[in-house]
């Protein structure tokens, strides 16, 4: 090998290293300053080998933890598309809120090319609900908004509790429920697993 080719051979394995080192390290910095844009904390782990593949959202594992977040509801696009690439996703956010609700747990994982798992207890007034737009998410004869005014909650500011337990497939990073369900005071509803779901996925 000439001298030169020498020199290349060593720069690329040079370039190779040190994004080996430099970029997951970035990546999380990147993600964990998104997430605790309005406050709280954040520890972020991302792997791939090559890291060069995280240039492409690509990548073998995406760790993320989260406490005392303020994050902003957003519904819209294909936020699922930086996740999807990564094999193993884990995501645990506590004690934060999603627009108008108070997160007390949310996890979010998936291992392998399977659909993601989403666990989450929290909970929103009415009003919240009904400015996340949830009015638009009509149970039989009625809206859920109406359901909870009408025969559970009257017009009260009280706290309506929120639990879900879902497997979710992304479609073209668009969320699918595949199976489990959600519950908003005992009545089950749809839309909350890709409001919450997307809010904290648009940070990362």
């Amino acid at each position: 090998m000439s001298r030169w080719g020498m020199i290349a051979a060593g720069l690329v394995v040079f370039v190779l290293v040190a994004s080996q080192i430099l970029l997951p390290s970035l990546g999380a910095r990147r993600v964990e300053d998104r997430l605790t844009e309005g406050g709280g904390s954040a520890e972020v782990t991302i792997g791939a080998v090559p890291a060069l593949r995280l240039l492409l959202d690509d990548g073998e594992r995406l760790e993320v933890s989260g406490r005392d977040l303020s994050l902003d509801l957003d519904a819209e696009g294909e936020v699922f598309e930086r996740l999807d690439g990564f094999s193993i996703v884990e995501i645990s956010i506590v004690d934060s809120t999603a627009g108008p609700f108070s997160l007390e747990s949310f996890t979010l994982s998936r291992d392998g090319g399977g659909p993601y798992h989403l666990v989450s207890s929290a909970s929103a007034t009415a009003a919240g609900l009904a400015d996340a737009g949830l009015e638009t998410a009509e149970l039989p004869g009625e809206t859920v908004i109406d359901a909870i005014l009408g025969e559970v909650f009257g017009e009260s500011d009280e706290q309506i509790p929120i639990e879900l337990d879902l497997q979710l497939a992304s479609e073209d990073g668009r969320l699918r429920v595949v199976s489990g369900g959600g519950t908003v005071a005992g009545i089950p509803t749809g839309p909350l697993a890709e409001l919450l779901s997307s809010a904290v996925v648009v940070r990362i």
